[in-house]
């Protein structure tokens, strides 16, 4: 099972954002991990949504718990989860059923939480990994865990197109990766059982909705010269990085600190 998961983080210091931050949680990841962990969907789940939320008969729970052999996570980016009070006519959506929270990109200071990482969505806060895993494991029980799916796309469209130099040179899709997986090692040290962790991509692919116009690949295609593939900067690195963790300098989690860029 591998999920698609934002982190969360209140909007202000207060009560009701930590709340509406649990409950985010509980509907972008608890939605799919408590079935086969507990037999049943979360409790705050349970008691907005209600009846229209199915239940699971005792056959049904005995076959779910325990049927996943590892979980994947996919991990991007995180948001401010702000509280909204039933009175204000708040209109749900399709994966916030009920859960009476926005997700904001910006806090109440004006600023995003991290830096943009080019396209329209994914800002750089490699702590929303570690605190997704925090969850995993204190929670439900220290799952095996892959990350799945971790990276950033360059925008390569007609209206800006990306110069060649500029996509070989991703100095910062090196950072993020070199970012978290820092994190990941910080997260091993604390317990979270983490076997590994998969970039995405390997190559510029076609994205859902992106198609050809972001490239999310630490190897470059040239598909106006055959398809021809080039290493890029980030690629290079993750080289070194991944003989390196496998040689006598690895430590005991097996991932060892990011060295400079390469």
């Amino acid at each position: 099972m591998a999920f698609d998961v934002m982190g969360r983080v209140p909007y202000e210091k207060m009560f009701l954002d930590d709340q509406a931050q649990e409950r985010s949680i509980d509907y972008n990841l608890g939605w799919f991990v408590e079935p086969v962990v507990r037999g049943d969907y979360p409790f705050s789940m349970r008691s907005l949504v209600k009846d229209r939320l199915p239940y699971f008969t005792d056959e049904e729970k005995e076959k779910l718990v325990g049927s996943y052999d590892i979980m994947g996570i996919n991990y991007y980016t995180s948001r401010f989860s702000k509280h909204v009070d039933i009175s204000t006519g708040y209109t749900p959506v399709l994966n916030t059923d009920d859960a009476y929270a926005t997700q904001e990109t910006k806090g109440p200071d004006g600023n995003t939480i991290g830096p943009s990482m080019g396209n329209s969505w994914i800002y750089m806060y490699p702590n929303g990994l570690k605190d997704i895993l925090m969850v995993m494991k204190n929670k439900y029980g220290n799952p095996p865990i892959y990350i799945t799916e971790n990276g950033i796309g360059d925008i390569d469209s007609k209206e800006k197109p990306l110069p060649v130099k500029d996509a070989l040179n991703d100095h910062a899709r090196l950072d993020y990766l070199q970012r978290h997986i820092s994190v990941l090692k910080d997260a091993i040290d604390l317990g979270a059982d983490v076997r590994g962790h998969f970039t995405w991509s390997l190559l510029d692919n076609f994205e859902w909705c992106g198609g050809y116009t972001e490239r999310y690949g630490i190897v470059y295609v040239d598909r106006s010269n055959g398809c021809k593939r080039r290493m890029k900067r980030s690629a290079k690195w993750l080289k070194k990085f991944n003989r390196a963790a496998h040689s006598k300098k690895k430590d005991k989690t097996g991932i060892i600190p990011p060295p400079s860029a390469y």
